[in-house]
């Protein structure tokens, strides 16, 4: 196995910004899962990131599962619409078996291993196995593997959308009307739930793994039909890319000035939405919503995520479309050769982190809680946290992803965009 190819070489056809801001979600996913999962035992001392307004982005983690989405609707959404575009129709089959030998192997493997670190708890989910299996555990309440949440989502979303593209696209000469009609789904259903079902008022002040919290996370967090946006976000992105090239191309290179005041307006919408804590998993002393109306928290919460979804589109298409001063920069960042490993091992680390944490730090807290400070406990309980994963998650990649990729490149015939 030659370890330094395959994660170090990137492949010739990757998008390279991509692949950093795929690193950057898992990495913000770890660090929001390792201060979630220590937050209960270490609540005073946890607490301040949710209140430093230099901290709470370790809070906001949620909004790295929604760079996933954006990243797996644009790269399927271009692999889909190429083939369209070319043929005519897809092939279902080829498709379908592209993303089972891509996906399940290592899934399978996970869910093997969560009945060691979860011991007890895993044995007790085990009978609602059969969810993740069919990829429907984000409707499934206390699931098997709960934090696979996303990856059902990321599952229907691949069911859902070649049917989509051949019998559902052809119908609508003006896609925009489509996609219009497909985006306010989402937020519709986002405020029925949000304002009719649950009456929640924001912030949310919730208390992490509380009763309050499960019925917020079982019954509103995880559901498809509220989360698509950053998923379809991806795919406007795509359909562009794919289908009007070179007027994209044009767009970026004969309006400079266009393009840098909504680059510019993209990052900070970025940066003030990971800035603005909600208390989905901490009560917060206090808000920029206490002396707003509700209506205004309410409003806010219904379309950040689509806000920041389309902001991130089109940072993602800036950097591979635009040249100007301001877009290089954040460009050569994202495409840093750094990013490619940690984006190659970002699906089996997903997979893998949560049942470590879960499992590791009761483990090293009871062990280190005699002689170590409270800050080095959870510092250290981090950094072994991360060193495991990484290693865990590589071998997972060289011994089974990548022989099922393999596979599924020679099944299919085909080479195509690497997606999670």
């Amino acid at each position: 196995m030659n370890f330094k190819a395959l994660f170090f070489t990137r492949p010739v056809n990757n998008f390279k910004a991509i692949d950093g801001i795929r690193a950057l979600a898992i990495l913000w996913v770890l660090v929001f899962h390792g201060w979630i999962f220590q937050f209960k035992t270490f609540t005073d001392l946890l607490s301040v990131a949710a209140q430093n307004p230099l901290l709470v982005w370790i809070t906001k983690g949620d909004l790295g599962v929604d760079l996933f989405f954006v990243i797996s609707g644009f790269l399927i959404g271009t692999i889909l619409f190429k083939e369209y575009k070319k043929t005519k129709t897809l092939n279902f089959k080829s498709f379908y078996l592209r993303r089972l030998l891509r996906l399940l192997p290592v899934y399978l493997f996970s869910m093997l291993l969560t009945l060691y670190f979860l011991q007890d708890n895993g044995a007790e989910r085990w009978p609602s196995v059969w969810s993740n299996l069919l990829y429907i555990n984000n409707y499934v309440k206390e699931s098997y593997m709960g934090w696979t949440w996303s990856l059902a989502i990321e599952e229907q979303f691949y069911v859902v959308i070649p049917f989509l593209i051949v019998f559902l696209f052809p119908k609508f000469r003006n896609k925009a009307v489509l996609f219009g009609i497909l985006a306010i789904i989402p937020i519709g259903l986002t405020y029925y739930y949000s304002v009719h079902i649950f009456n929640f008022q924001i912030p949310f002040d919730r208390e992490i793994f509380g009763e309050a919290w499960g019925e917020w996370f079982w019954g509103y967090y995880m559901l498809t039909h509220l989360r698509y946006g950053g998923l379809l976000s991806g795919v406007v992105g795509a359909y562009l890319h794919v289908n009007y090239s070179k007027k994209v191309s044009l767009f970026f290179k004969n309006n400079p000035n266009k393009v840098v005041f909504l680059f510019i307006l993209s990052i900070l919408a970025f940066i003030f939405i990971s800035s603005i804590p909600l208390g989905q998993t901490a009560p917060l002393e206090q808000s920029i919503f206490d002396n707003l109306s509700q209506k205004v928290g309410v409003y806010y919460e219904i379309i950040h995520r689509e806000i920041f979804s389309y902001a991130v589109v089109f940072i993602m298409m800036s950097c591979m479309y635009s040249s100007t001063k301001i877009v290089q920069p954040v460009n050569r960042f994202l495409s840093a050769k750094i990013f490619y490993p940690i984006a190659k091992i970002s699906y089996s680390a997903y997979l893998f982190h949560v049942m470590f944490m879960e499992w590791f730090f009761p483990i090293f807290t009871d062990l280190t809680s005699g002689f170590l400070t409270n800050l080095q406990i959870v510092l250290l309980n981090f950094v072994i946290s991360i060193f495991a994963t990484v290693l865990v998650s590589g071998l997972m990649v060289a011994y089974i992803e990548e022989p099922f990729n393999k596979l599924k490149n020679k099944l299919t015939k085909k080479k195509i965009v690497s997606v999670s």
